[in-house]
């Protein structure tokens, strides 16, 4: 059974939608700094296990953000493999996806149905979970391949706060 949710109208920007947008950007930053990493180490293949992963997050947030419909299936993706395997054209998806961010008159209106209740913001904090996740197993793919991230990247902000709680502090 696919998975669909039916969005209610999205509203005018309040101060909670604009931080969720703005921290979606900004985790996008993530998925520009892995391909960044690839660019910077031309032998490692973005094609073989991190084009995938990217492509997928790519994908879901395009299904929230470019619906012709009031309906996101996150199920039925486009899966375009150039995403996996072309640096430039993955990172063209991924600004795509930041400037689509920025649109906040977007329209993805409509009326509750079936399936489940949404909102563009239960929508939007999913497809950053579902990035961190990604870029999680994205980050462990590339420390075993002597590509170095960030230690932040792929870790959900919860987490960091707590690591930093825990650190040392300096006397």
């Amino acid at each position: 059974m696919p998975t669909v949710h039916v969005l209610k109208p999205r509203p005018k920007p309040d101060a909670a939608l604009t931080d969720l947008l703005n921290f979606n950007i900004q985790l996008l930053e993530q998925a520009v700094t892995i391909i960044d990493a690839f660019k910077a180490e031309p032998a490692a293949s973005f094609a073989a296990f991190t084009g995938p992963h990217l492509r997928h997050v790519v994908e879901h947030y395009e299904a929230l953000l470019f619906t012709a419909s009031n309906l996101i299936d996150y199920d039925r993706r486009e899966r375009d493999r150039r995403v996996e395997q072309d640096l430039a054209y993955a990172l063209q998806r991924v600004r795509g996806i930041q400037t689509q961010l920025r649109q906040p008159a977007q329209n993805l209106g409509g009326e509750h149905h079936f399936t489940a209740d949404s909102s563009f913001q239960r929508e939007l904090l999913f497809v950053a979970s579902h990035a961190v996740h990604h870029f999680a197993i994205i980050q462990l793919h590339c420390a075993s391949t002597n590509i170095v991230l960030p230690q932040q990247l792929g870790k959900a902000p919860a987490t960091v706060a707590y690591e930093a709680s825990q650190s040392p502090k300096p006397l």
